[in-house]
């Protein structure tokens, strides 16, 4: 597809190279040229210096044959000016981002009066993943499926847990319906079969419904998150406590900038507001972090969050929550036990990922979600089964599929399946497929050619 991507920060980049990486031709705008050139020389694609929301960039851009205009800039009004007029010039879909809080309300989200066809908010998803991972502090990631009524669940085995040493035959057996989809042993991830045996060092990612998940998530240790303190007062934090309002979690907030501490203090009046560096000893010490169930570090430098977790991770934080964009920065932090990475970037790019690759479907299926795990060497998937699709009722053992693919779940009239090789599909299913093959579009292509 002919895709125009206005915008070359961490965000915009990324998409591009995710965008280039599945074949679609890539028409990148962005005002600052030497930004540009580094994209654009990185990822061969064609550059177009200026401003995004010009009519005159656009029409150099032919944006009348466009399929879809991605507006990613770090300025919410020219992305949106700028989708609104690609629009009307032509261009097929929109996508814009939106990240200002004040945006945030029910013109923007569902009377969408503007006509786009997904508006995109990064702090608001981290926000959104950070609670799932405080509702499940043992689990590294949590990702859902089917409105959450399937989980996939990561968990770091180690010497002390009671699953080392046993074979995926006999954890079955033991958990029911629950299915260990994917193991990372040693920097190398693979789809186990019945005869794998579970060691100490290895990262788990289980997948079941919500209530069996939560059974087993309390059966690696019981474990809830009562108080948490967050470092760093941005947007996500924003997002963060108004998706946790309702939930009796103690927060307090630990932010450096007056103006930002005020502003919270004004927004939330009964969460407790702290002028300070929140990343230095003396001021988590003094704040008495070590005592706090949970810690999230949030600030907008992503060294001083990696540094600050690893810091309290060497004081026993229970669970340690960190914010990094720069996804180099990623291996420096070891995967303990009850850590979480929370990058913003990739699941703005993910979530935008799934939008293309949907208008890239046939009429037989339908890509409903995309997640990416294991540092996205592993995709997630949800596809519908619709009329015409020749997978529909045949049994899964006599499918051919592709070699590390698994079908993990099948979500029949609301109800979660987790099925053997004698069940079959169904029109109007929904199916999470986990697999190592890199860019699935379409159901067909998780079968052999």
């Amino acid at each position: 597809m002919r895709i125009i991507v206005v915008g070359a920060g961490k965000v915009g980049t990324a998409l591009c190279r995710s965008l280039v990486k599945e074949k679609h031709d890539v028409i990148l705008i962005e005002e600052k040229e030497e930004v540009l050139k580094q994209a654009s020389k990185r990822y061969d694609i064609i550059g177009l210096v200026g401003n995004g929301a010009n009519f005159k960039i656009l029409e150099q851009a032919d944006v009348s044959e466009c399929d879809i205009f991605i507006a990613i800039t770090d300025k919410d009004e020219v992305n949106m000016i700028s989708a609104v007029l690609a629009k009307k010039m032509g261009a097929k879909e929109t996508v814009v981002r939106v990240r200002n809080p004040e945006y945030s309300n029910t013109y923007f989200k569902d009377k969408n009066f503007l006509g786009f066809s997904l508006v995109v908010n990064p702090e608001l998803l981290a926000a959104r993943y950070i609670a799932n991972t405080v509702e499940f502090p043992n689990a590294l990631s949590v990702e859902g499926f089917a409105n959450s009524r399937v989980i996939l669940m990561s968990f770091k085995v180690t010497d002390k847990s009671q699953m080392s040493g046993i074979n995926l035959e006999n954890f079955r057996k033991t958990f029911g319906n629950l299915l260990i989809c994917v193991i990372e042993r040693q920097g190398q991830v693979f789809i186990p079969d019945g005869e794998t045996i579970i060691q100490t060092g290895d990262k788990i990612y289980v997948t079941g419904s919500r209530v069996e998940m939560l059974l087993f998530h309390n059966y690696i240790k019981a474990k809830a998150i009562k108080t948490l303190m967050i470092v760093g007062a941005g947007k996500i934090s924003y997002y963060l406590l108004h998706t946790m309002k309702n939930t009796h979690i103690k927060v307090k907030i630990i932010e450096v900038n007056q103006e930002r501490a005020q502003l919270f203090a004004n927004e939330f009046p009964d969460v407790p507001v702290v002028l300070g560096d929140g990343t230095a000893k003396n001021v988590l010490m003094e704040e008495r972090a070590f005592d706090y169930d949970a810690v999230a570090t949030l600030t907008g430098v992503d060294e001083e969050n990696i540094i600050t977790s690893m810091y309290l991770e060497s004081h026993g934080i229970q669970k340690n929550i960190t914010k990094v964009n720069r996804t180099s920065l990623l291996e420096i932090i070891d995967d303990k036990e009850f850590s979480s990475i929370v990058t913003p970037k990739n699941i703005a790019v993910d979530t935008i990922m799934h939008f293309v690759r949907g208008r890239f479907n046939a009429q037989d299926s339908n890509l409903e979600a995309l997640h990416h795990v294991a540092n996205g060497r592993v995709e997630a998937l949800q596809f519908e089964i619709k009329e015409n699709n020749k997978m529909a009722g045949q049994t899964l053992s006599s499918l051919e599929l592709r070699q590390n693919v698994l079908i993990a779940a099948i979500i029949r009239k609301g109800k979660a399946i987790f099925p053997t090789g004698e069940d079959t599909l169904q029109v109007g299913d929904k199916m999470i497929v986990i697999t190592l093959a890199q860019n699935i579009s379409h159901v067909y292509d998780l079968l052999k050619r």
